[in-house]
C-alpha cells in the first residue's frame, strides 16, 4: 500500500470516528434533561438580538447560538448542538495539523483525532455552548492554514490563516495568544519567521484585524466593556500571589487534557528542551503551546486563573503529545490514555442522559448549575400570574439570564436590581431596573437580601423557593413582594 493510500485509508478511519462520537454526542444532547447553564441561557438571550458586540464576550457565541436556534428551534439542545458539530471538526483539523508537522507519520494524525474527540475537557465541553468552542475550532482551522503557509506560496492560505484567526477573535480575545505563538516560533524557526516578516504575514494580520473591525468599533461606543470586563476577571486588582492558586490551575491542566496525555505532553516538552538538533516542526508546535500556559500559570499565582482558560494550548499539545506517546518504547500509556478518556467521556453521557448518576460517582456538584431552573421559572411565572406587578428583577445575573429563558411570559418584565451607577455585566446595560418600579417581584438570595431590600420603601416575603440540585444540595431564593423602589443605595 502506497504512503497517499495508507493517508487516504487512515483519513476514512477518523472521519468515521469523529462521526460516530458526534452522533452520539447530539442523541446525548436531545435526551438530556439538563437545563441551560446561566452563560448558555445569557449567550441564547443575546442570540434574540445580534449586535457586534456584548459586555462580557465578542458577538460569535451569539450568532452560533441565533443560527442553531433558527434551524432547531430554541431547546435545549438545539441551543447546543453547534458545540458537537465544532469540536467534531476540530478534531479533523488535527488529523491535518499533525500531517503537517509529522508528514511521515500518518497514523499519528489518526490518533491525534482519536486523541482529541476524548480529551476529558472537550468531552464535558461537547454537552454545553461556550465561547471555547468556536476558539478551538478557529484556532486549529488557523494553525492548520498557518503550517500550509509555511511550504505553500498560495495565498488561499494566508487569506485562510487571516479569516480564522479573525474569527477565532470574534469568539474569545484568547485567539491573541496565536498571535504570540507565531512570534515566538519566528524565533525558533527559519520558516515561520520568514513568512512572519514578510508581505504574507502582514497580510494576516491585516485580515485578522478587519474581521474584528466591527468588535472594536463596537465596544469604543461603548466605552470598551469587554475590555473592561477581561481584565476585571484578570483580579490583579486583589492580586494574592498564591501557591496554592497555581497548584490548582496545574492540577486543573491533567484533568482537561488526561494525565497520560499530559505526562506526554510533559515528556515533548522535556526531550525538545534537550535534544539537538531540534526538529523545526516540534518547535513550532511548542511555540503555540506554550505561551497560554505560561501566562495562565502566572495568573493562576497573581489572581486565580480557570483551567479552561489554556485551553488554546492543546491544539498544538495534542499532536505534540501522541508523537512523544508514540516514541516510547512500552505502547501501553497510549492506548492506556484513549481507555482512560474514553472511559470518561462515557461516563459523561451517562451522566448527561441520568443527572442523578453524577452524585453515585461523587460528581453531582459538577453539574448543579444546570438543574432546578425550570421549576423555578415555573413557581415565578405562576407567582406573577395572579398578582399584578410592574417588573421581575434579581439582583444575580445568572437568575435573571435564567428566567429570560425559563419563565418567557415575562420576558418583558424582567430586570435586574440596580446595584450602582457601574455596569458589571450585559443585563446592566440593557435591563437595569430604574424609577419608578411601585410594585416588583423580587429574587434574592438569602445572604444578599438585606443590601437589596433597604432599597425599597417595604417588602412582604411571598415564599421561600428549595430546589434541590445536583450534589446532595439546595437552591435557596427568597421571593417578596417589593413595593416602591428608591434607586441605588450603595448597600453593603
Amino acid at each position: 500500500m502506497s504512503t497517499q493510500e495508507e493517508v487516504s485509508r487512515l483519513w476514512r478511519i477518523a472521519l468515521a470516528a469523529a462521526l460516530a462520537v458526534t452522533a452520539v454526542r447530539i442523541a446525548v444532547l436531545v435526551v438530556s434533561p439538563l437545563q441551560l447553564y446561566p452563560d448558555e441561557a445569557q449567550y441564547w438571550w443575546w442570540a434574540q438580538s445580534l449586535s457586534f458586540g456584548y459586555f462580557s464576550k465578542p458577538p460569535l457565541i451569539a450568532l452560533i447560538v441565533w443560527l442553531s436556534s433558527a434551524v432547531f428551534g430554541n431547546a435545549e439542545w438545539a441551543i447546543r448542538i453547534a458545540s458537537p458539530l465544532l469540536h467534531g471538526a476540530t478534531s479533523l483539523l488535527l488529523f491535518g495539523i499533525a500531517r503537517r508537522a509529522f508528514p511521515g507519520q500518518p497514523r499519528t494524525a489518526l490518533w491525534c483525532t482519536l486523541a482529541y474527540l476524548t480529551l476529558p475537557g472537550i468531552s464535558y465541553s461537547s454537552g454545553l455552548i461556550s465561547t471555547d468552542v468556536p476558539l478551538l475550532f478557529f484556532w486549529a482551522l488557523a494553525l492548520y492554514a498557518f503550517l500550509r503557509a509555511l511550504d505553500d506560496g498560495a495565498w488561499r492560505w494566508v487569506v485562510l490563516c487571516g479569516i480564522a484567526a479573525g474569527f477565532g477573535l470574534l469568539a474569545k480575545y484568547a485567539m491573541l495568544y496565536f498571535a504570540i505563538g507565531a512570534i515566538a516560533a519566528a524565533f525558533v524557526s527559519p520558516s515561520v519567521r520568514r513568512l512572519v516578516l514578510s508581505l504574507r504575514g502582514l497580510t494576516i494580520l491585516a485580515i485578522a484585524a478587519a474581521v474584528l473591525s466591527p468588535n472594536i468599533l463596537w465596544n469604543a461606543a461603548h466605552g470598551f466593556p469587554t475590555v473592561a470586563h477581561t481584565e476585571a476577571n484578570a483580579g490583579w486588582d486583589r492580586a494574592r500571589f498564591g501557591i496554592s492558586g497555581l497548584i490548582e490551575f496545574g492540577a486543573g491542566q491533567f484533568i482537561v487534557f488526561g494525565p497520560l496525555m499530559m505526562a506526554g505532553l510533559l515528556g515533548a516538552f522535556r526531550r525538545v528542551a534537550n535534544e539537538k538538533p531540534r526538529a523545526e516542526n516540534e518547535l513550532i508546535l511548542v511555540a503555540f503551546c506554550v505561551p497560554p500556559l505560561i501566562l495562565m500559570l502566572v495568573q493562576a499565582f497573581i489572581s486565580e486563573a480557570n483551567a479552561n482558560w489554556a485551553a488554546a494550548a492543546y491544539v498544538a499539545a495534542t499532536p505534540l503529545a501522541i508523537h512523544e506517546l508514540r516514541r516510547w518504547r512500552a505502547r501501553w500509556p497510549l492506548w492506556s490514555s484513549l481507555a482512560f478518556n474514553g472511559f470518561v467521556m462515557i461516563l459523561l453521557w451517562i451522566v448527561l442522559v441520568v443527572p442523578p448518576f453524577a452524585d453515585t460517582i461523587g460528581a453531582g456538584n459538577i453539574f448543579k448549575r444546570l438543574e432546578g431552573w425550570r421549576e423555578l421559572g415555573g413557581i415565578v411565572t405562576a407567582e406573577a400570574a395572579h398578582t399584578h406587578y410592574d417588573f421581575v428583577v434579581s439582583d444575580n445575573r445568572s437568575l435573571v439570564a435564567e428566567l429570560l429563558y425559563y419563565a418567557g411570559p415575562l420576558r418583558p418584565q424582567i430586570r435586574i436590581w440596580d446595584r450602582s451607577a457601574r455596569e458589571a455585566n450585559h443585563f446592566d446595560m440593557t435591563m437595569r431596573l430604574t424609577r419608578p418600579a411601585a410594585r416588583v417581584l423580587l429574587l434574592i438570595a438569602p445572604d444578599g437580601a438585606p443590601g437589596v431590600l433597604r432599597t425599597f420603601d417595604s417588602a412582604t416575603l411571598k415564599q421561600t423557593i428549595s430546589i434541590p440540585v445536583g450534589g446532595h444540595g439546595k437552591r435557596v431564593i427568597l421571593l417578596y413582594d417589593a413595593r416602591d423602589y428608591r434607586g441605588p443605595q450603595n448597600p453593603s
